[in-house]
């Protein structure tokens, strides 16, 4: 479906920002497991009529009165949806999705005004952050709509919402500061709302809201610290910082990142490079996620095989928007390691919360739902299901969370990130049985057909369907574990960057054939002792996080193996148990890997690995571990060793 719910973003013009693009006509024919996510994302959540009902009503019951935040599934969900239905292009799906939008745009108030809030307690609690969202859904349900009229009246609407903000919002006389609009994180939650209200301005080019961006950039996002000044000076790494939620402040980054896009101030562009390679130097862990603490930046780089660590962490909500900010970054910088960082959150963090099992969490009064996402992930022995992030209950004792309406987005992004454009050609990031269909520099059709079970194989086939000749590059990531990696197509290839560069004039059934480096490297835990975290200041009479933190004497006593972008992992039902010790047998940083089919679960990869003592051990890919949510399923990628 052709985009055409702006003037100035009709075609979506490639930015002189930006370093690659992604094409938004681009067709997608997924084959394996990859499908069945799509599949699955839609049948548990996205086709359900009801529930989207449900999220709308919340704004005409005005249900937040506890300051909650059922404000932000609406939106949350809107924008997965709108991904997802970028790939299926499910006429069902988008039937749904443009009557739910007709309802939210009927549940706005003479004002403009949409909000679970009553005016009476507006600005306060997770409100901005719940308009936020609605704005966000409304702006990403544009970029598939080719309904002129309906993306009219969403414009419309979404100014005079945004109108209605900036009347009540500011540093004039009589408005409230932005980072007060919130009893929580110091203000980061409602400054987050910078994202749609840049956007809004590159569809309207309406100044107002450019000042309004301004204004909330100036406010550095916190009633304490500009953020974006300490990203800049690069001084200290996020989870030093004096708050530390990460979702929300990475989400703030984002807002920067669009705002950059328009103003092109190199300060901005050099804090959003600084932020995210934090991320990556402080608070990645192994499964592609952030936060041993709750949902905190905590160092989680070093901290990530104690068992101390407490049960809630690792959130969805994190993985699914370090996917989506490292998108936006690679796409800004052309960098691979963010490319990297989304395929490891991939496969690991996030497909490990798929609750497949169809389980629901107890909650006791209610009425028990299985949510198509589970909220957090253990690294050390442990189990999953620890509970609903952000459960909010229902008028009808039904109830949702904000893990659970984020889930789809994760999906959603992958055709984004697969194939993406650059002005000599293409560049392929992620490696997927099935085809994807693009234009070439030149406008012709051309097609990718990609045969492979990669991740769970090594070889990946890539033949080119062409109407007719011509001259292009092809970029094929090479991740930064792929030491050892072969590539064969009868074009010059070149080695640079985190890329393979193949040029030449490409013809019908050029074939590239790939060849990964699956070897299983053993992984080890950072030691480092003790440490003084800088989270001293306590904001809001509800949060407080140690300053001081003491490595797990247990910790160095685990390993982690990763095959490819997989990170493998016991589970109970696997013949050991987790919490027993055992000897590997190594080489060299690296172990055998012996693929095999004996789990009594479905999985992606599974196969043994030896012991010292001359047995093997069954391993399968950790999304695939612990899905019965119990000690019979009880799992680990820090694997303890004696």
């Amino acid at each position: 479906m052709r985009k055409i719910y702006g003037e100035n973003t009709a075609n979506f013009p490639r930015l002189d920002t930006d370093v690659y693009f992604a094409d938004y006509n681009n067709s997608y024919n997924y084959n394996g497991f990859t499908k069945e996510i799509f599949d699955f994302v839609c049948e548990k959540q996205l086709l359900n009529p009801e529930l989207w009902h449900k999220f709308v009503a919340q704004f005409i019951e005005k249900t937040d009165l506890d300051n909650g935040w059922r404000c932000e599934f609406w939106g949350k969900m809107m924008r997965g949806a709108s991904f997802v239905f970028s790939y299926s292009k499910d006429k069902k799906l988008f039937d749904i999705l443009k009557e739910t939008v007709l309802e939210m745009i009927d549940v706005a108030e003479e004002n403009g005004r949409i909000s679970t809030y009553p005016i009476e307690k507006e600005f306060d609690g997770w409100d901005l952050w719940g308009r936020k969202y609605v704005l966000l859904g409304m702006q990403y349900f544009l970029e598939v709509s080719d309904d002129k009229d309906l993306n009219l009246k969403i414009i419309s609407s979404m100014k005079k919402q945004v109108d209605y903000i900036i009347s009540k919002i500011g540093k004039d006389e009589g408005k409230k500061e932005i980072t007060l609009a919130t009893r929580h994180w110091r203000g980061l939650n409602s400054c987050s709302i910078l994202e749609p209200i840049v956007r809004l301005y590159s569809l309207t080019k309406e100044k107002r809201y450019l000042d309004f961006a301004e204004y909330i950039v100036s406010t550095g996002a916190t009633d304490i610290s500009n953020i974006f000044d300490l990203a800049y000076d690069n001084d200290f790494s996020p989870y030093q910082y004096p708050v530390t939620k990460a979702y929300e402040m990475t989400s703030c980054f984002e807002g920067l990142l669009e705002y950059y896009r328009i103003t092109k101030n190199e300060r901005h562009k050099i804090a959003l490079i600084n932020f995210a390679d934090k991320i990556i130097e402080t608070d990645l862990t192994v499964i592609g996620c952030s936060g041993c603490t709750n949902e905190l930046f905590d160092h989680s780089k070093v901290r990530q095989a104690n068992t101390t660590n407490d049960k809630i962490m690792q959130e969805t909500c994190v993985t699914v928007t370090i996917m989506k900010f490292m998108f936006q970054m690679h796409l800004l910088t052309g960098n691979s390691k963010y490319a990297d960082v989304f395929e490891t959150a991939f496969y690991n963090a996030y497909l490990g919360s798929l609750n497949t099992e169809d389980i629901a969490n107890s909650q006791p009064g209610l009425i028990n739902t299985p949510l198509p996402f589970d909220s957090y992930s253990p690294l050390t022995s442990g189990t999953r299901g620890n509970g609903i992030g952000g459960l909010k209950v229902f008028s009808d004792k039904t109830y949702y969370g904000c893990c659970a309406c984020i889930g789809s987005a994760g999906i959603g992004l992958v055709p984004k990130m697969q194939l993406l454009s650059n002005d000599t050609g293409f560049v392929m990031n992620l490696f997927i049985d099935g085809c994807v269909e693009s234009v070439t520099p030149n406008g012709n059709k051309i097609k990718f057909i990609t045969t492979t079970d990669y991740p769970k194989g090594e070889t990946i086939s890539i033949k080119t369907e062409l109407e007719k000749p011509e001259e292009f590059t092809i970029m094929l990531r090479n991740p930064s574990w792929n030491t050892l990696s072969s590539l064969n197509c009868n074009k010059e290839i070149c080695k640079s960057d985190g890329y393979y560069i193949i040029s030449g004039i490409w013809n019908n059934n050029d074939e590239i054939t790939y060849k990964m480096d699956m070897r299983t490297e053993v992984l080890k835990p950072i030691p480092y002792g003790s440490q003084i975290l800088m989270n001293k200041v306590i904001w809001g009479h509800n949060y407080m996080v140690s300053t001081f933190d003491k490595e797990d004497p247990i910790a160095k006593n685990h390993i982690a193996l990763r095959r490819g972008p997989i990170m493998l992992a016991q589970d109970n039902r696997l013949g050991y148990s987790v919490d027993t010790p055992i000897e590997i047998k190594e080489n060299n940083g690296f172990i055998d890997f012996n693929p095999s089919k004996e789990a009594s679960f479905k999985t992606i990869l599974e196969g043994k690995v030896p012991l010292k003592n001359g047995e093997e051990m069954l391993l399968v890919d950790y999304s695939s571990a612990g899905k019965l949510w119990n000690d019979e399923s009880k799992m680990a990628v820090w694997i303890l060793t004696k």
